[in-house]
This record gives C-alpha cells, sequence and structure tokens, in this order.
C-alpha cells in the first residue's frame, strides 16, 4: 500500500497543538498523520488563499477573516477506525500479516462538538469474511493479518453494524521514536507496574503517582498489560494517555518538532483519510478540551472456548455504545449474529439455513425491542441515582459531594471506598442506559466542579445507580451549607419517620 505521505510537508502549518490535537485518538496507539500534511496541500492552501483575496475585493464581508479560513468544516459525524499493529520480525515488510492489538474507533461529531473513542478488545470474537470467500471465526485482531485495514473497516462495520469512513493503521515500533520527539511528558500513574519480557524487550518499572516519562517509559505505560484485567486494563491505559498527553501537544515548542514527525508519519502511517479530511479534523478538534472526549470499551465478557480466551461482546449494551457514540443503527441481532460465544464459520451460501438451524442459539431473542424496553423501563420519574467513589483520606470530598447532589435532588444510593489505584483520575461513569449525555449534562450545571470531568461510557441492564462519580486526592468539591444540608435530608427523614 502506498503511503500518502510520501511527499515532502508543507511550509505553512497552522499552530502545532492544534494539529496535533486533532490527533488526540490516534496518540493513543502510537501516531496519526493529520500534522503531516503533503506539499500539495500547502499549495492548495496558499491557491484558496489568494482566492479568498481576491473575493473579498469583490465582495464585501463583515468578517474579512471568512474569505482566508484555512479550515475546512467538518460538516458532519466522521468516524475513523484506528488501529495499532506491530511488525512481524526484522526482515518483514511493514503493516503486512501482522495483527491490529489495539482497534478504537474514533466518531467525531460536529453536532454535539465531541469525541467519542471505543476501544474494541483485540481477542472479541467475530465472524470475518475472509478473503477465500468463506466466513471465518477469530479474534478481530487476525482480521488485518488476513486482509489488511481494509478487512478489518469490513469486519468491524459488518458485524457491529456500525458505518466507518476511514482508517489509519499505525505501526507500534514507531511509538518511541514518536516520545522520543516530544520529549518527556506528565502521566499520572495509577499503580506500581513491574513486568519484565525479554521476547518484547520491555523491563518495566513504573511507580505510582504523577510521573514525567520519557520515550522508554511512555512505552512501557502503554504496552503494560500484566495484571489481573489484562488487555482490559491497558486499553483503559490508553484511553487515559490520549487526555494527559494533550497538555504535551500544547506546548509550542512541538512546533520546532513538526519535520521530525513528518518523517515519522511517513514511516510509521498509514491511512486512506485526504489531505482536506485531515485539515477537517484538525479544524474540528482546535479548540477540543479533554472533558469533550467520551471513552467506552466495547461491553463484553472474558470467555474460555476450546482452550482460547475471547471477549465476547454483550449484544444489547455494544448496540447502545455504538448507537450513542458512533451514531450507529441500533442494530442488536447484527452483533448477536456475527459475534459471541455461539457463532461458528460457514460457506456465504449456507449463512441463512446455518442461522436458522435449531441446533444453534436462538438470535430471535436478541432484538432492539429488549433495548428500548430497558431504556423506557429505566426512564422514569424517580430521582437520578449516583454512586460516589473515593480513596482512603478523601471522605470530607465524598461527603461533600453526596451533600451537594441530595441539595440538588439526586439520590446517593451510596459512597464507597476504593483503593488509590482505582481513584487517580476524575471520572464520570454513565452506568445505566437511562444515564445519557442529557442527563449527563444535567449533572454536571447542578454541580459545577463536575464540568471537567471526562465522561465514561459503560451501560448495564438494571444498574444499581445511574452515574459512578470517582472522585481524587486532588479532586475539590465544596459542601453544602449547614441548614441546606438539613433540608437536604428532611425528605428522608420524614420517610424514615412514616416507615417506622
Amino acid at each position: 500500500m502506498k503511503s500518502r505521505f510520501s511527499e515532502p510537508h508543507i511550509n505553512r502549518y497552522p499552530k502545532a497543538w492544534q494539529v496535533v490535537a486533532a490527533t488526540l485518538a490516534g496518540v493513543g496507539i502510537g501516531l496519526t498523520a493529520m500534522h503531516f500534511l503533503p506539499a500539495k496541500t500547502g499549495k492548495s492552501l496558499a491557491r484558496q488563499t489568494v482566492s479568498g483575496k481576491h473575493s473579498q475585493s469583490k465582495t464585501a464581508s463583515t468578517n474579512p477573516l471568512e474569505a482566508v479560513n484555512l479550515w475546512p468544516k467538518l460538516d458532519s459525524r466522521m468516524n475513523v477506525l484506528l488501529m495499532g499493529v506491530d511488525s512481524n520480525g526484522r526482515d518483514t515488510e511493514r503493516f503486512n500479516g501482522c495483527r491490529s492489538d489495539t482497534i478504537i474507533l474514533a466518531s467525531l461529531d460536529p453536532e454535539t462538538k465531541k469525541v467519542s473513542l471505543i476501544s474494541i478488545p483485540r481477542d472479541s470474537r467475530v465472524r470475518i469474511n475472509s478473503p477465500n470467500g468463506k466466513h471465518t471465526v477469530e479474534k478481530i485482531n487476525a482480521a488485518h493479518a488476513l486482509g489488511g485495514p481494509e478487512l478489518t473497516v469490513q469486519t468491524v462495520s459488518e458485524d457491529f453494524g456500525v458505518p466507518i469512513d476511514h482508517y489509519m493503521v499505525i505501526d507500534v515500533q514507531g511509538l518511541k521514536q514518536l516520545f522520543e520527539a516530544l520529549g518527556p511528558v506528565e502521566v499520572m500513574v495509577e499503580k506500581p507496574m513491574h513486568y519484565r519480557d525479554r521476547a518484547g524487550r520491555l523491563n518495566i518499572a513504573l511507580e505510582p503517582g504523577l510521573n514525567k516519562l520519557d520515550a522508554t517509559r511512555l512505552e512501557e505505560y502503554v504496552r503494560f498489560r500484566h495484571d489481573p484485567r489484562g488487555d482490559i486494563g491497558r486499553i483503559e491505559r490508553q484511553q487515559w494517555f490520549l487526555r494527559q498527553v494533550k497538555k504535551k501537544l500544547e506546548e509550542p515548542q512541538v512546533l520546532l518538532k513538526l519535520p521530525e514527525l513528518c518523517k515519522l508519519a511517513g514511516e510509521y502511517v498509514r491511512t486512506d483519510l485526504e489531505p482536506t479530511d485531515m485539515l477537517k479534523l484538525a479544524a474540528f478538534c482546535k479548540d477540543l478540551k479533554t472533558n469533550q472526549i467520551q471513552t467506552a470499551t466495547l461491553p463484553g465478557e472474558p470467555v474460555t472456548i476450546n482452550g482460547g480466551s475471547y471477549w465476547v461482546p454483550t449484544p444489547d449494551t455494544s448496540a447502545l455504545v455504538l448507537h450513542r457514540m458512533a451514531g450507529a443503527p441500533l442494530s442488536v441481532s447484527v452483533i448477536a449474529t456475527n459475534t459471541g460465544a455461539h457463532i461458528h464459520a460457514v460457506h456465504n451460501s449456507d449463512m441463512t439455513s446455518d442461522l436458522n438451524d435449531q441446533s444453534s442459539v436462538s438470535y430471535a431473542a436478541y432484538s432492539n425491542d429488549l433495548v428500548n424496553s430497558e431504556c423506557a423501563q429505566a426512564a422514569g420519574t424517580k430521582p437520578p441515582s449516583v454512586v460516589v467513589k473515593y480513596p482512603k483520606g478523601c471522605e470530607e470530598t465524598a461527603r461533600n459531594l453526596e451533600g451537594r447532589l441530595k441539595e440538588k435532588g439526586y439520590n446517593v444510593r451510596w459512597i464507597q471506598k476504593a483503593d488509590l489505584a482505582e481513584c487517580q483520575h476524575e471520572l464520570l461513569v454513565q452506568t445505566s442506559f437511562r444515564a445519557d449525555d442529557q442527563l449527563t449534562l444535567a449533572v454536571k450545571q447542578a454541580i459545577p466542579e463536575l464540568e471537567a470531568y471526562p465522561v465514561n461510557v459503560s451501560p448495564e441492564p438494571r444498574s444499581s445507580s445511574d452515574f459512578v462519580i470517582v472522585v481524587t486526592p486532588g479532586s475539590k468539591i465544596i459542601g453544602p451549607t449547614a441548614k441546606e444540608t438539613e433540608e437536604a435530608d428532611l425528605p428522608q427523614k420524614k420517610e424514615d419517620a412514616h416507615g417506622a
């Protein structure tokens, strides 16, 4: 596949952090290519500028900058599939025959002004339409090895019912070079990370807390997965890395490093994005704040099948996440048919008869009605419910938040003490089918201190609460006044007295 970045970089650069910020999703798995526009784009931009000046002389404008705007506008949602691959050896050709061990669906929505990042676990058990015309059942990371990024895009689109506009592939061998070019990055390490992998040439020894990590340590942070949560824990760290690296990308000196980054992109990035598409993404993301980036991991559970470890997506919750975050049609039956523990390989011609086989799983049990009824049942008149999660030593912060939420009419189910490793990042988690963006906005408006909290989407049927709010040792939540606390507790006291 020919690289779209083989031409020299342009002379006219937008602000460095704006261009790199447009690639936040890609940075999480290595590097994306929006920073690195070919020379012909620079010439076309120059022509647009001249043309803009000419049109300005002919037609009066209330804003003279409108005629010379170099940023094309992203008018509609764009879904980009991001893949991180590793080479198969020193003498193998880059990008060929290798598995995509990181898969992230990035959805940029100009209507809501948000970026959604949905991580698809590499062990997800799916049906792949292999090049020989048969449907084979494999882990989803095998699609890239069988047919490159195009087959991965086709597999994700068909098996999950989600439209995908473009793809971007990053060779993770370029991670260290990228980090060396950017310089040390301040990262919150959630817990002790110790692991030695001779084959992977990793000797990870990271301690918890806020650390300035050099290139070697950054690579270790994003690749570490040797804990009880395995690949799911690694996915969460990648998502946090996306948010934390943004501060680094805003540093002015990154501009001076663009030529070096251009060279890296030509070697380590492949994409079908056209230069105009890249500029649209850069324009959309240039003013993006970290709390406008929503994350999710495709819901499911780990399962062992015939000795192999798989991630089996949950059809209803997966469909809801893709519908809300990526604009996909609600497709519960599609996901149930093409993923999970019960699917098996079939010829295309045998697909219909196989699915009607009485010995197969009953896919009719999975439909959009299940999700719609759950959402309708959850959207009752009861006040939204919240669980507050806090680390040792932050009891006062948790109590302050509890009091403020009760003051605003929220039902605080309980406050939960957790390990510090689970509370290193402030976070607002949507945990029920009821908890959508509108309800999340209401929570943030009720408690202004929560405005900057990033959002994670993790719905569960019949969840015990609508939200989980995670506070950290650095969280600042002011408590209600004594009078407000008494007024907030009065309804509960009356209810308790009535019950007695």
